[in-house]
């Protein structure tokens, strides 16, 4: 398979990164927050390898002088696997339960880092033709750099890579770069107890996405984020922000129908309006019957790039802020929207229920979320989770009556799970990825001087992996 040639936007002799983004959400929130700019500035020359390198608008989007646009098949990132990968993290799961986390940095530094090399393929004369000074995968939980991540490891060139939410260090990661970056001392923990990646290795740098959020610049008045939704400013606003349909069989609209009952019988009061804010894996058709009414108002992301799903806008990312800050009450049963609120110390609550499937609906909820990113949430009473109805509303009323409503919970939610709100978010990734390779060109330097050839060692281990 042919990599695509490099679109080039002029640059000069700096470092040089080598960087994929191979979903348009992490587009939207890294490269949409000025992650390029800041790496210029810092005296940085850019590969993006991404697919989006086919959709004029992408690249017009993040066009930025020393950076460069390299298409890269879909398919070829997220290529590998087979049994032996399977057997490599299977154990390696083991091994980090059990608290063998040195047991598992040597399991991946000699045979996962071999078996993520060998699946590179074309990607590998990236790194073997001139070498990079650093490699930064996006989004490591996704597993798009994974090839990469393996092969620069190999051949001695610094890895970096990007916790991108705030549930994936719940999950196994496909590869273990020498350096990460997350969102919040908690995520750093369970990254460190749960996988048993090495704390100083380990950078909190806050969200990226957040950026926009707390941008002053973004902040919209409630009157004008009404009247962009045709909503009524005096009336209460209730934002339902689904899950998002990751199973086919799961029932996403229960607590819904029952949320829009509760405000037909008048047990909610102040006629709230409701926005309806799809997950991008929610499916529209399945909500049709309730987009008829005059007091719901539909939300969702339109923003797209062929061959990289979702992509929100600029304006997308804005409107989606202002309504977590001007919402009076945000429902969600399990999307990042459940936490968002809190930014914006809007009162959150959580619907763990559904009439049409309860058995299901609990299996589902308690192996995906409660098990994982939510257990923290759950065990510190940080947010109510509602099992009925009767709860639901009574919750609702809570909120609509009392803003300052578990505002305490809120604001350790802010500290300790989001991290940091200022705004820099995406500075210090970019930051963080420029030092990797400021460090690995004046080492490379010192071995040249010292009577060492300055090329990269191809047989070197590189630095050992988290």
């Amino acid at each position: 398979m042919r990599l695509g040639a490099p679109v080039p936007i002029a640059g000069g002799r700096n470092v040089r990164l080598l960087m994929e983004v191979a979903e348009g959400r992490v587009a939207s929130a890294i490269l949409g927050n000025g992650f390029l700019r800041h790496c210029v500035e810092l005296g940085a020359d850019v590969t993006v390898l991404t697919p989006g390198v086919s959709y004029p608008p992408f690249v017009e989007r993040y066009r930025t002088r020393g950076v460069t646009f390299q298409r890269i098949p879909y398919d070829t990132v997220v290529r590998g696997g087979g049994r032996l990968v399977a057997w490599e993290r299977r154990i390696g799961r083991w091994l980090a339960k059990r608290g063998m986390q040195g047991t598992r940095r040597i399991l991946w530094r000699h045979v996962g880092a071999r078996l993520a090399a060998a699946d590179a393929g074309p990607l590998a004369s990236l790194v073997d033709g001139k070498p990079p000074d650093t490699f930064v995968a996006t989004d490591v939980n996704m597993g798009f750099g994974r090839s990469l991540v393996g092969l620069c490891q190999i051949r001695g060139v610094p890895t970096l890579g990007n916790i991108f939410s705030w549930d994936h260090p719940f999950y196994e990661h496909p590869s273990r770069p020498d350096r990460l970056t997350c969102w919040s001392p908690i995520v750093k923990s369970a990254l460190v107890s749960r996988s048993g990646f090495e704390p100083d290795r380990i950078e909190v740098i806050g969200a990226p996405a957040f950026d926009a959020y707390v941008n002053p610049e973004n902040v919209w008045s409630r009157e004008k984020l009404c009247q962009v939704l045709g909503l009524d400013s005096r009336r209460p606003i209730l934002l339902f922000a689904t899950l998002g349909q990751f199973k086919k069989y799961i029932d996403e609209t229960g607590s819904f129908q029952l949320l829009l009952e509760e405000i037909d019988a008048g047990r909610i009061p102040g006629r709230p309006q409701v926005v309806l804010r799809l997950h991008p894996l929610s499916r529209e058709q399945y909500w049709e019957e309730y987009l008829a009414r005059e007091d719901v108002v539909l939300s969702r992301y339109l923003g797209y790039c062929p061959g990289m799903r979702w992509w929100p806008s600029p304006e997308e990312v804005i409107l989606a802020a202002n309504l977590l800050r001007h919402a009076d009450v945000c429902l969600s049963p399990g999307s990042t929207m459940a936490i968002e609120p809190t930014i914006f110390d809007t009162p959150s609550i959580v619907p763990v229920f559904n009439q049409y499937m309860p058995e299901e609906y609990e299996r589902f909820f308690d192996e995906f979320w409660m098990s994982r990113h939510f257990g923290f949430l759950a065990q510190q009473n940080l947010v109510p989770f509602v099992h009925s109805v009767a709860e639901m509303t009574d919750a609702v009323c809570h909120a609509l009556a009392d803003r300052s409503w578990m505002s305490a919970e809120r604001k350790i939610i802010r500290d300790e799970l989001l991290g940091p709100l200022d705004g820099h978010a995406t500075e210090r990734l970019a930051s963080a990825a420029v030092r990797a390779a400021l460090e690995n060109r004046k080492a490379r330097s010192h071995r040249h001087f010292g009577g060492v050839s300055g090329s990269v060692n191809h047989d070197s281990e590189g630095s050992p992996p988290p």
